[in-house]
């Protein structure tokens, strides 16, 4: 490129020719941007003339020979290195020197006491009339940028080593102005969260998963990138196929990417709920005893009392109809004071937590009873459709499947409209080994957010006072501490149906002749 040493023929000094490189002619353009630009380059640049003379070679290209600029100025290869390596670089001066166009090669050698990879790229050098004056050059060394590279790789690999071993979902997030983040890199746990392997959703934005942009809302991600301060806090979210679920959320800020960890927490929550319960209900269990104490002893009175006014009602001059219902008035108080006992006798045992005894019990019989206890509560616009199946005895406890069912009644009764409604009672046999009761009313639903926490302790959607959200936990423990299963179906506007799934006393006759057979 310096046209002033080439006519010379290298006439010059070598300091001439470092102040000629420096200062030639204003006939080359740009050559003071040239110079600086090759100066500030961490790759070596160099020209040499036909006879292989370096002309020009930057501060890089002379730390890489371990000589100054000054002693390799006019001098040859075969001057500057030992004789093998001078005869491979002379052989690639002079096919770049016959191609046509700049040739590039990956070599590797030993340059001044140092092994390097380089990537040359050598090509003509032509004055402006396209005379061949020489050859330019330029050499990279790739060592550090591939030690560089394999560091980088090898971090990769422990990071998500590291990531795929969390047992927290791991998001890696790229933030693009005024787009939703977009996915780098997640780890299994994340996978099984968004439904989605890693190869699939890896560079795809968030806002693809619809029903996960939870972990990492725009608007939040917005703020950390913008404010730097990290975000900590429990989120409560709705997941496909889990449920409700909670979940701590953290997301920061880490270069130019955003790391958020969700760690599912819902085991702990529902622990601590337990817990909290456990704690609720043994309160309830000593107020149960404590009101079971106190109502026996006037019971005992009441049962002495009736047991004496039977006695003498036998023994009174009365007309015959009169007596007649007097006794079925003394029958039904009796009935009452019975269920009573029972009822005193199963809050003793709930307070104790004994094992409740089960027995064959009339299905139909149950619900009557139930019937007659919701009665009161039911309302003179409500009917009770009846739907008797055949179904046998199935295994129970009669109190608290009276308990159950009439809780059942009433809710059905308060869902109906002021006007009043329909609630269907239906019984069904349910295959060889189960029964089923349904309770279904007209009334005005359940909705959908609330459906899966209808059976959680202490949840209600009653006014304040006016419910305590037990009831219908207690029905689903009970029913599952007698074997059973209960579920509810609803539709806002339409009504509800909660179903009880019973263990039947007997087999069918089928299942009975098949083993007799066998």
């Amino acid at each position: 490129m310096n046209e002033a040493l080439v006519a010379e023929g290298m006439s010059a000094t070598v300091g001439e020719a470092v102040w000629e490189q420096r200062s030639a002619p204003a006939d080359l353009p740009y050559q003071e941007l040239f110079l600086a630009l090759a100066e500030a380059l961490p790759d070596a640049v160099f020209t040499k003339d036909l006879q292989g003379r370096y002309t020009f070679i930057n501060s890089a290209g002379a730390l890489y020979l371990g000589l100054s600029v000054e002693d390799i100025l006019g001098r040859t290869d075969e001057e500057l290195l030992p004789l093998e390596e001078a005869r491979r670089t002379r052989e690639l001066d002079q096919r770049a020197l016959l191609s046509g166009h700049p040739l590039s090669i990956e070599i590797r050698e030993r340059t001044a006491g140092v092994e390097r990879e380089w990537c040359s790229t050598k090509g003509q050098l032509r004055r402006a009339d396209g005379t061949l004056v020489g050859m330019f050059g330029l050499a990279r060394d790739l060592l550090p940028h591939r030690r560089s590279e394999a560091a980088r790789r090898r971090n990769e690999a422990l990071f998500r080593a590291a990531a795929s071993g969390s047992p927290d979902a791991f998001f890696l997030l790229g933030i693009e102005e005024g787009g939703s983040p977009r996915l780098l890199h997640l780890n299994a746990r994340a996978e099984s969260l968004l439904g989605h392997a890693a190869r699939g959703a890896e560079g795809r934005l968030l806002s693809d998963f619809p029903h996960a942009t939870f972990l990492a809302p725009p608007s939040l991600c917005e703020q950390v990138w913008g404010t730097g301060e990290p975000h900590d806090a429990e989120v409560e979210q709705v997941v496909r196929g889990l449920g409700r679920r909670w979940f701590h959320r953290q997301v920061r800020a880490v270069g130019d990417c955003l790391a958020v960890t969700v760690r599912d927490i819902t085991e702990q929550r529902e622990t601590e709920a337990r817990l909290r319960l456990n704690e609720r209900l043994a309160s309830i269990g000593r107020l149960a005893a404590g009101v079971a104490h106190e109502i026996n002893n006037p019971l005992a009175y009441v049962a002495g009392n009736l047991g004496f006014i039977g006695t003498e009602l036998c023994r009174l001059p009365l007309p015959e109809e009169d007596r007649r219902e007097l006794l079925e008035a003394l029958s039904d108080a009796r009935e009452g004071t019975e269920r009573m006992r029972l009822i005193v006798q199963s809050l003793q045992s709930l307070s104790r937590g004994d094992a409740v005894a089960l027995r064959p019990l009339a299905l139909h019989e149950v619900l009557e009873s139930a019937l007659r206890m919701a009665s009161g509560r039911l309302g003179g616009g409500v009917r009770v459709l009846r739907d008797y199946g055949e179904v046998p005895r199935v295994l129970g406890h009669g109190v608290q499947l009276v308990q159950v069912f009439t809780n059942l009644l009433v809710n059905a009764a308060q869902a109906l409209p002021p006007e009043g409604g329909d609630i269907h009672l239906v019984t069904r046999r349910l295959g060889p080994s189960a029964a089923v009761v349904e309770v279904r009313d007209t009334g005005c639903g359940i909705p959908a957010e609330h459906l899966e926490r209808i059976f959680e302790p202490f949840f209600t959607t009653k006014p304040v006072g006016e419910g305590t959200g037990l009831g219908l936990s207690l029905c689903h423990d009970i029913i599952r501490g007698l074997g059973g299963v209960m579920t509810v179906d609803s539709l806002v506007g339409e009504g509800s149906s909660f179903r009880v799934f019973l263990t039947v006393a007997e087999p069918a006759p089928e299942t009975v002749r098949e083993d007799a057979r066998s």
